[in-house]
């Protein structure tokens, strides 16, 4: 938290705005990462962000099988409780497996245990789209250094973990994990002045009370201690409170290479977290080992994974300082290239720069062991889930920051494929200077592997063959905002000679999966889906954001 997917200007709590992305080298053969011998790391501090190296244990559990979805919720209306007394949701079978061999991910891409001590501006300093590769396309160990390294040249730099974790007991719980830098001012790339956001979301979604999350947020390096090492790959955050436990949050490698398949991530965390409008924070301690099973997909175009959110259509912003000049984009895009923004890019080299990000996944991290214990009342844990791993980069120049400030929105599916090792995007962005953006892609066991390790997309739908549709009658107003949601969508994709078909039904999994941070709501969750693609069944679960429309007249929780 897809992150954010949207850029996000404001600090967090922005946990609201998680857009719940990192490379795939291919199975490991190298030794694991916690047993070589630490090296010299990149000397400066950047963005607040310490590159030291640390030693941890390896580790190599089991696997247990993850459970299908649970059955979706129908529509509802909120009340004071927070949602629907329907029954909890159970784990169903699994449907047959696709007969069809898997195809096998690419063999390993070699990559160095020392780091390439690359300054941090070989890594760019904007978004934008590019045919010459920065230090992160050029091969596995300049991308290996990209995950490793604060760019404060960048507004915002996240790394997320967000899924399902299956406990003991049966029950489904959703769960979201973020650290993410962001400049103060956009735009303004001063190290000593960049926000580090780190929090958790956790939601046991049988109870339909809504998340409970909570997080870190102050100046990287001073008031919250920010390190990022290259060997082993780790992110530690923390805060203390005078006569406070410490609040800390913690993702690293125990095992292998950090996007390398195979390679055991232990992540955790130890916070106060509350549900929204209760009044009470309870400290929260969370566990999470769990290894990855495809690597990592480049979602985006050139050697440096530009993803774009939005096109110009040729119209001037109408920005408070004056009108912002923009170029014509959509016309060409649909027009003369079919609605194929890789093919108009790789035709003009149009930059795009400033709308959209820098954007990598690992779509099924399983999950070996969990545990979590909230305050003295409820503690569970498990040997299933899966996560989907999310590396985001972005800047915005200024019209990207009038863009992403003006009612941006976006409705977004992080979809898993566990049956055939793959995982999808599927969204719709848009602003109404600028209109809709629809991007959907399938990625994983089958994809080319780039020079840097990188998976790509075996498939990609342009912009006219891409069809999402809301569900009236999923419809459910919030009793925390007042703001309404569907909370069904069919997505149907278009079928070509490279592209298969797909026929899809997203559901939430359960009511109340809203947070409010910073005055903005936003509906952010687990789904189950369901239908064909490729002319095959599939099912599974899928991670949600979705926009909201806020209420009419001026309603007042819970009497919406």
């Amino acid at each position: 938290m897809g992150s954010v997917r949207a850029m996000v200007l404001a600090p967090v709590m922005a946990l609201a705005l998680l857009g719940l992305s990192a490379c795939t080298f291919g199975p490991p053969t190298a030794a694991p990462e916690g047993s070589a011998s630490p090296s010299a790391s990149p000397s400066a501090t950047i963005q607040g962000r310490h590159s030291t190296p640390t030693t941890t244990p390896s580790a190599t559990p089991t696997v247990p099988p993850s459970p299908a979805p649970s059955p979706p919720i129908g529509p509802g209306r909120g009340g004071s409780s927070g949602g629907s007394s329907r029954p909890s949701p159970q784990p169903t079978p699994n449907p047959a497996p696709n007969p069809t061999p898997t195809p096998t991910i690419p063999s390993a891409c070699p990559t160095s245990n020392t780091p390439p001590t690359d300054p941090v501006l070989a890594f760019g300093s904007i978004a934008q789209y590019s045919s010459v590769p920065l230090a992160q396309g050029r091969d596995c160990t300049g991308f290996r250094a990209y995950l490793s390294t604060g760019l404060p040249q960048y507004d915002s730099q996240s790394y997320e973990f967000f899924g399902h974790l299956v406990g003991s007991d049966g029950s489904i719980n959703a769960i979201a994990l973020m650290s993410q830098g962001n400049s103060v001012i956009p735009g303004l790339q001063v190290p000593l002045l960049t926000i580090e956001e780190s929090g958790l979301i956790f939601n046991r979604l049988d109870q339909n009370t809504g998340p409970a999350f909570g997080g870190i947020d102050g100046l990287a390096g001073i008031t919250v201690p920010t390190t990022i090492s290259y060997q082993p790959w780790r992110i530690h955050v923390e805060q203390q409170n005078h006569g406070q436990p410490a609040q800390t949050v913690d993702m690293r490698v125990v095992s292998g290479t950090i996007g390398a398949v195979g390679a055991l991530y232990e992540l955790t965390v130890s916070l106060d977290t509350g549900i929204y409008q209760t009044g009470v924070s309870e400290p929260t301690t969370l566990t999470i080992r769990a290894r990855d099973t495809t690597g990592i997909i480049q979602w985006g175009y050139g050697p440096n994974g530009f993803f774009p959110l939005w096109m110009f259509d040729g119209a001037p912003l109408p920005a408070s300082g004056g009108p912002i000049t923009t170029t014509d984009q959509r016309t060409a895009i649909m027009n003369t290239y079919g609605g194929d923004i890789g093919r108009y890019l790789a035709a003009t080299g149009d930059p795009m720069a400033g709308q959209g990000s820098h954007y990598y996944s690992m779509p099924l991290v399983e999950v070996e062991s969990w545990s979590i214990q909230i305050g003295s009342a409820y503690a569970s844990g498990g040997t299933g889930g899966v996560l989907f791993f999310d590396n985001l980069t972005e800047t915005y120049n200024d019209s990207a920051k009038y863009i992403v400030s003006n009612g941006y929105a976006w409705t977004e599916f992080s979809v898993q494929l566990p049956d055939t090792e793959q995982g999808m995007l599927i969204a719709v962005t848009g602003q109404q200077d600028v209109g809709n953006l629809y991007y959907a892609m399938l990625g994983g066991a089958g994809s080319s592997q780039s020079a840097n390790g990188t998976l790509q997309p075996t498939a990609n739908w342009p912009q006219g063959a891409i069809h999402i549709t809301p569900d009236p009658a999923s419809a459910w107003t919030s009793p925390h905002s007042c703001y309404v949601y569907e909370l069904s969508y069919a997505v149907t994709l278009d079928a070509s000679a490279s592209r298969p078909a797909a026929d899809l039904v997203f559901r939430a999994t359960a009511h109340d999966q809203e947070l409010n941070a910073l005055g903005r709501a936003v509906y952010e969750g687990l789904f189950s889906y369901s239908g064909t693609l490729g002319g095959k069944a599939v099912s599974g679960y899928a991670w949600g954001e979705i926009q909201g429309r806020p209420p009419a007249g001026h309603p007042t929780p819970p009497n919406c």
